[in-house]
C-alpha cells in the first residue's frame, strides 16, 4: 500500500512530503506525538489517544495545531487516503513551530505544526512470547509527556535488538518503571500489579484499557512500586502498547520466567481483542 504523509495541510506519499528545516522538532525535539491503529478504516480508541495528546501539549505549553474535532477529521482523511482496508498504523506529532533557531519559545502567534503518517500495521503474533532485557532508566523527569525526545529509548531498543530480544525494561535503581516503547505490568496470585503513574511513566492507553478489563473481570488491580527481583517471581510479565496491544514475556536477561498463569492472561487478552473488534470490526487473535 502507499504510505500517506501529511504536513501542515499538504498530503501525499510520505516520500513526497517536505518539512521545513527550521521546524523545532528537528532542532530540539520540541514537540509531542501519539499513535494508534485502524482496521476497516476505523481508528481504535481515538478519543483516549486525543486526550493524552492534548495533555502532552498542555504540559509542554504548546498550542494545539487545530481543534480536536478538526484534528480527528484530518487523521481520518489520511486513513481514508490509504489504499488498503487492512491494518494501518497512525502516527501524528506537533512541534512548537517553524522559526529561527533559538532555545526560548518562538514569538507569540507562531503556529504549531502537524505531521501525520499512515503506514501498514505490522502483523501481531498473539502466541509468541517476548524476550526482555533490563536497562537502567537514564531518561529525564518528564516521562509522563509523550515528547519527541527519545534517544534513551532508541539506545535501549538497539541494545535489546543486539541481545536478540524484543523490548528493554527500564528501572531506576531497584524500581521498575516501564519498557523502552511499552508499558509493563505483572500478574501475581491472579492480581494485576502496575507501577504508579507519575512523572517517570507514560500514561499508557493500553494499560488503561487492561486495568478496566481486569476490573470488569473482577481481577484485582494494585498500583505500587515493583522491584526488579519481583519480575523473576511474577506469574506473568505483560507488555502493553498500542502496537503490541498485549504480549507476555518468557525471558529476562537470558533467564526463563513467567508463563505460570496462562488462564488469567488469556482472559485479559481475549477481552482486549473483543474490545478491538467492537470498535474496528477486526479480530486480533490468530
Amino acid at each position: 500500500m502507499n504510505r500517506i504523509g501529511y504536513y501542515n495541510g499538504i498530503m501525499g506519499n510520505v516520500e513526497e512530503i517536505q518539512i521545513p528545516m527550521q521546524d523545532r522538532a528537528l532542532f530540539f525535539g520540541d514537540g509531542v506525538y501519539d499513535f494508534t491503529f485502524a482496521f476497516n478504516r476505523k481508528m481504535f480508541a481515538i478519543e483516549d489517544h486525543l486526550d493524552r495528546f492534548e495533555n502532552s501539549l498542555r504540559l509542554m505549553e504548546i498550542a494545539p495545531p487545530m481543534d480536536r474535532e478538526e484534528l480527528k477529521k484530518t487523521l481520518q482523511k489520511c486513513v481514508d487516503a490509504a489504499d488498503s482496508d487492512e491494518g494501518l498504523s497512525i502516527y501524528w506529532q506537533t512541534s512548537r513551530g517553524n522559526c529561527a533557531r533559538n532555545h526560548i519559545f518562538p514569538p507569540a502567534g507562531t503556529p504549531s505544526t502537524l505531521l501525520i503518517t499512515v503506514s501498514p500495521l505490522k502483523k501481531l503474533s498473539v502466541t509468541d512470547a517476548l524476550k526482555l532485557i533490563t536497562i537502567e532508566d537514564t531518561r529525564f523527569f518528564h516521562c509522563n509527556i509523550k515528547t519527541l525526545n527519545l534517544i534513551p529509548n532508541v539506545m535501549a531498543a538497539q541494545r535489546a535488538e543486539e541481545a536478540g530480544c524484543q523490548e528493554a525494561v527500564f528501572h531506576r535503581g531497584n524500581n521498575v518503571t516501564e519498557c523502552a516503547h511499552s508499558s509493563l505490568v505483572i500478574l501475581k496470585d491472579q492480581t494485576l500489579i502496575a507501577p504508579p503513574l507519575d512523572e517517570l511513566i507514560l500514561p499508557s492507553i493500553s494499560r488503561k484499557h487492561v486495568e478496566k478489563i481486569c476490573k470488569d473481570l473482577h481481577i484485582p488491580v494494585i498500583h505500587r512500586r515493583i522491584g526488579l527481583e519481583e519480575l523473576d517471581e511474577a506469574d506473568e510479565l505483560i507488555v502493553l502498547s498500542s502496537s503490541k496491544l498485549i504480549k507476555r514475556a518468557d525471558t529476562l536477561d537470558g533467564r526463563s520466567l513467567g508463563m505460570k498463569d496462562e488462564e488469567t492472561y488469556l482472559k485479559i487478552q481475549n477481552a482486549y481483542f473483543y474490545m478491538v473488534r467492537e470498535e474496528t470490526g477486526h479480530w486480533m487473535g490468530e
